[in-house]
């Protein structure tokens, strides 16, 4: 019997339904726990304490979703990887789903905690997937709590009514660029799913869910909608990579020009705020003055991707360095 590994986690997270879709599309033994109070005590001293908290079979809890996806690609190499065997597309592929991860999550924090009923709807979602059973008042007082805390922490992750626009803005671009390419293709690098796949639908699948976004889903993008379904449970899929001698597709240089406008701006001006020891970012995002508190972790995430494109053969860049610069991304990673 091959070693079983437990994800723990909610629905309501965008991070721990990607996992589980990597997990389920790797063919990788697992079991899905939601995180529910018997096992509070369990995690309690794991850290970070975000979501999913992965149990590997010899007992060791990882967490934070893209450094456990990468770690299982090392484990089991032979077994349905989700990064591009092309040095270049991985770093494409890499730089979208960072994107998905730290800057999509922002229109999602922003769509959620904004108006009454998305904060309710998306407040009771989690605490009832974390406390099933407890009677409505106790759930209440409990998601009312959550609202308090996550009202609180809007301007911390830039959503103030300042930059609301752009969240905005960003979404409904990222959501018309998927929709025509549903509509044809089924993935970005090819006929299998990659990790930018991933990143894509965890984020996608919560804008789907709570009311204000997901009515924008389905007005404005209903063939993306059921991409996110199917993303779900990719274990039945086989498929190919594309050919790196082919031009990127339409939607690869359709989400490299998001990023040049709206990401790669935000996570330079952040890293270097962090360097010169200011406490806020001062931004210019598709051509809007942009601030919030300077982020340690999107520095990381920053100086990884820098490595990544640093690390690429001369010939590789010369593959992909047009692309970059078409899509205004070059001049942040070159």
């Amino acid at each position: 019997m091959q070693p079983c590994y437990r994800v723990i986690g909610i629905e309501a997270s965008p991070y721990a339904v990607k996992v589980r879709a990597v997990f389920r599309y790797r063919r990788l033994p697992h079991i899905w726990v939601a995180r529910m109070p018997q096992f509070f005590a369990e995690t309690a001293e794991v850290r970070p304490l975000i979501m999913p908290v992965v149990q590997y079979p010899d007992g060791e809890y990882r967490t934070d979703s893209t450094p456990v996806i990468l770690d299982l690609e090392r484990r089991h190499p032979e077994s349905r990887s989700v990064i591009p065997p092309d040095a270049g597309d991985a770093v494409l592929s890499a730089l979208i789903e960072d994107m998905a991860d730290e800057w999509l999550v922002k229109s999602l924090f922003h769509y959620r905690f904004d108006r009454p009923v998305d904060q309710q709807s998306g407040a009771i979602w989690v605490m009832d997937d974390s406390y099933p059973g407890i009677d409505s008042a106790t759930l209440q007082a409990r998601t009312d709590a959550f609202i308090e805390r996550q009202v609180a922490r809007k301007p911390l992750v830039g959503c103030t009514p300042e930059n609301a626009h752009l969240f905005e803005a960003f979404f409904r671009e990222l959501l018309a660029a998927m929709e025509g390419f549903v509509a044809t293709d089924r993935f970005l690098f090819g006929s299998r799913p990659s990790l930018a796949d991933f990143g894509l639908f965890g984020q996608l699948h919560t804008l789907s869910a709570d009311p204000t976004s997901a009515a924008i889903v389905r007005t404005e993008a209903p063939r993306t909608l059921h991409w996110v379904r199917r993303l779900h449970d990719c274990s039945g899929v086989e498929g190919e990579w594309r050919a790196p001698s082919d031009a990127p597709p339409a939607i690869l240089r359709q989400l490299l020009n998001l990023a040049g406008r709206y990401y790669l701006p935000f996570l330079s001006a952040n890293a270097a705020a962090w360097r010169n020891g200011d406490a806020m970012v001062e931004a210019v995002v598709d051509g809007h003055p942009y601030r919030q508190p300077v982020f340690r972790y999107q520095m990381q995430c920053y100086d990884t991707l820098l490595r990544q494109y640093n690390a690429l053969a001369a010939d590789t860049r010369r593959c992909i360095d047009p692309v970059l610069h078409e899509a205004g991304c070059l001049r942040y990673l070159a």
